[in-house]
């Protein structure tokens, strides 16, 4: 008898740990654990909710979870779902030792409030049981910046499921979008609201800043959603990506390449800001410190270049320089440009130093000028010289004089000469009648012999003539 009771005792014990096999294999520990944010009145913030495994991947989810509606507005969180009176329910699965999603509330009182977990469970994905350690989120709101210390709730706290696309396909640069208006404010870029424009017949919802800018949300067909600019005229759209570069403007990149007026020595070459690739230009022979690309304000709404500065991390306004034929030309422009553009007010009281000394040289030399020609004045006045113009007006009166005068004696001259040749001429020839041909041939004879006598000697005689 007493065997048998040994052995039922023995059966019974091994019965007893058979279930208890399964428990201890299956069983693994993880943790469930939150972000611990904080915030300001008016503001969207986000909790983070992670899973971790200490050993294999984490399978599916479900966690459910309470918060303050006087505190906390829920807004959005992929997987996550609300009843609108403070229950909230997290269903995911996971891909890693990790699994990591995020939910957005908005912010409507200033207090400290807390995110807690009312249950939970989980497995692996081998689909064993995850034990998990159960945390909660402590969220700290803070006054607005301008002293607001509540608000009220934009919706009664529920999600409002919208559906995620409208039957809408757009292509931008070849890749086909469907349009969406299932944007929550979470989504929305700092700076613009939501606003509606007519679009394919009908009001839909788009969002806009103040200088008008719109953006439309586009989902693609992994159905991953984003922003792209909206160009109302054509109503098409581009890709959107933006960068800040002031505390109140930021800058747009484009892809027009025919809107960009650059020298020849700029060289194309492609930029990717927020995942998008845009165009850049760049000039080798200046500095590879400097790049240009074409972007639209976000204050003034307008088009127009910004060179980017690698060593400063800034972007600036600029102006293309001119096109130059020769390459160190248009080096040299581009550092002199770039030189001026970084030193406008330097540049612009060095001009006007220089026209001002320009402008008292003037005055100095017109002074002196007025000084020289009053001493000359001086001078002529002194030693009684006259004047060229007064030479000038003498020299021409004595010749008209002269002249006159010669005038005057030539023909007195001419009246008494003829008529002493008249007499003369009358006394000639009555001598001549007193002559005889005989005695002037003789005389003429004699001149000849004479002309005989110099023939030899006439030659040597030369008559030098005295200039006078």
């Amino acid at each position: 008898m007493k065997v048998f009771k040994k052995l039922a005792a023995l059966v019974l014990a091994v019965c007893l740990m058979i279930p208890m096999f399964p428990t201890l294999v299956s069983a693994a520990d993880g943790v469930l654990m939150f972000s611990d944010p904080s915030t300001k009145v008016g503001e969207d913030v986000s909790i983070d909710l992670v899973v971790q495994s200490s050993s294999g991947t984490v399978g599916d989810v479900n966690v459910s979870m309470n918060y303050d509606t006087t505190a906390l507005e829920f807004l959005s969180g992929d997987g996550f779902s609300a009843d609108g009176a403070g229950g909230l329910t997290y269903t995911g699965t996971g891909s890693g030792s990790e699994l990591r999603s995020t939910m957005t509330f908005r912010a409507l009182k200033q207090t400290d409030t807390q995110l807690t977990v009312s249950s939970s469970s989980a497995l692996l994905s081998s689909g064993e049981t995850l034990n998990l350690s159960e945390g909660s989120s402590a969220i700290s709101i803070a006054a607005a910046d301008d002293g607001t210390t509540s608000v009220a709730p934009s919706g009664t706290g529920a999600v409002t499921e919208t559906p995620a696309t409208t039957g809408i396909t757009v292509s931008v640069n070849g890749i086909d979008y469907s349009f969406s208006e299932a944007f929550t404010t979470s989504d929305i870029p700092e700076g613009y609201s939501e606003t509606t424009m007519v679009f394919n017949g009908e009001n839909r919802k788009f969002v806009s800043n103040e200088a008008g800018i719109v953006l439309g949300y586009l989902v693609d067909s992994s159905g991953a959603g984003s922003f792209f600019l909206f160009n109302s005229e054509d109503a098409t759209f581009i890709p959107f990506a933006q960068l800040t570069i002031s505390d109140t403007t930021s800058i747009i990149p484009l892809d027009k390449e025919e809107a960009v007026k650059l020298p020849d020595n700029y060289e194309k070459s492609t930029l990717t800001v927020q995942g998008q690739p845009f165009p850049m230009w760049s000039d080798p022979a200046v500095s590879d410190r400097f790049y240009v690309i074409y972007a639209l304000n976000t204050r003034t709404n307008e088009e127009s270049l910004y060179q980017y500065d690698n060593a400063d991390g800034t972007y600036q306004y600029f102006v293309a320089p001119s096109d130059t034929e020769d390459g160190s030309g248009g080096a040299l422009s581009g550092k002199f440009g770039q030189f001026v553009s970084e030193h406008i007010v330097l540049v612009l009281v060095a001009a006007a130093v220089i026209c001002l000394l320009l402008l008292i040289l003037m005055i100095v030399f017109a002074v002196k000028l007025v000084h020289r020609n009053q001493e000359l004045d001086d001078l002529y006045d002194e030693y009684d010289i006259p004047y060229d113009d007064e030479e000038d007006t003498g020299k021409k009166t004595s010749k008209k004089s002269s002249v006159k005068d010669t005038k005057s004696k030539d023909d007195e001259y001419e009246e008494d000469d003829f008529e002493d040749e008249d007499d003369y001429d009358d006394e000639y020839d009555d001598d001549d009648e007193g002559y005889a041909d005989d005695e002037y041939d003789d005389e003429y004879d004699d001149e000849d012999d004479y002309d005989d006598e110099d023939d030899g000697k006439g030659k040597d005689y030369d008559i030098n003539f005295i200039d006078l």
